[in-house]
């Protein structure tokens, strides 16, 4: 090979490894711990069926800091009034508060009985529609509920052991430009395209649902026998890893 060919040929190869090098990263795949995973987007809440989006990835992905950003400064969360976890709510409501207590403990922290998950898959029955919201006072420009008759929360604890929660639940959202935010959210102004949860009530434990087989309040969700999870309300996972 002549000389002068050799400059040229050397800057094709450093080109050739520059391209096989940039054509294998992908934004969407980073590296952690030497693997790589997926990483999906947030849902926008800027809709009222974009919210239950976004809280449906907030559970998937484990997000805390995402769940944060979901509920106003008077959001409640009621209990099934036939599910006895709810007893020491009744005249003492379930705050944002107490919900991302609970949540965090459930995501990231554990509590000081029952471990992390290291799994969430949540799946919802049919479309997520919008509708107005029925109560008193409430504009449907400013107020829209969703109904979800059917659900599956199936939570893989870090020990193991498993616990499911299926039924339905009732959303009431308020816009943004209506809504009343807590401190940490002032940032996010009176904004009109971003949607909050106002209300959420367990329909988990009504009828034939999880009630029948689900463990007392207080008690430690175990190992489900033959690998079937445990069933559990809604109320019931709350005060699972929030005990009071």
């Amino acid at each position: 090979m002549s000389a002068r060919l050799r400059p040229l040929l050397a800057v094709m190869l450093l080109l050739a490894l520059v391209v096989g090098v940039s054509g294998c990263f992908n934004p969407f795949r980073p590296l952690v711990s030497g693997q790589t995973s997926i990483v999906q987007a947030p849902p926008s809440p800027s809709t009222a069926a974009g919210l239950v989006r976004l809280f449906k990835w907030c559970w998937e992905n484990r997000d805390i800091s995402k769940y944060k950003e979901l509920f106003t400064a008077d959001y409640r969360f009621a209990f099934s009034i036939t599910d006895t976890a709810g007893d020491p709510y009744r005249g003492n409501p379930w705050t944002r508060d107490d919900e991302i207590a609970s949540a965090t403990n459930l995501f990231v922290g554990g509590s000081a009985s029952e471990p992390a998950a290291s799994n969430i898959t949540l799946i919802f029955d049919g479309n997520l529609i919008a509708h107005d919201d029925f109560r008193p006072g409430k504009s449907p420009r400013w107020h829209q509920q969703i109904q979800i008759s059917n659900l599956t929360l199936t939570i893989t604890k870090s020990d193991g052991s498993a616990v499911r929660v299926t039924g339905g639940a009732l959303f009431y959202m308020v816009r943004g430009d209506s809504a009343v935010l807590p401190l940490d959210l002032q940032a996010f102004g009176p904004d009109s395209t971003r949607w909050y949860f106002e209300r959420w009530e367990d329909q988990t434990n009504i009828g034939s649902g999880a009630a029948s087989i689900a463990p007392a309040p207080n008690a430690r969700a175990t190992p489900a026998s033959f690998g079937f999870p445990d069933a559990m309300s809604w109320g019931q996972l709350k005060r699972t890893w929030l005990p009071r």
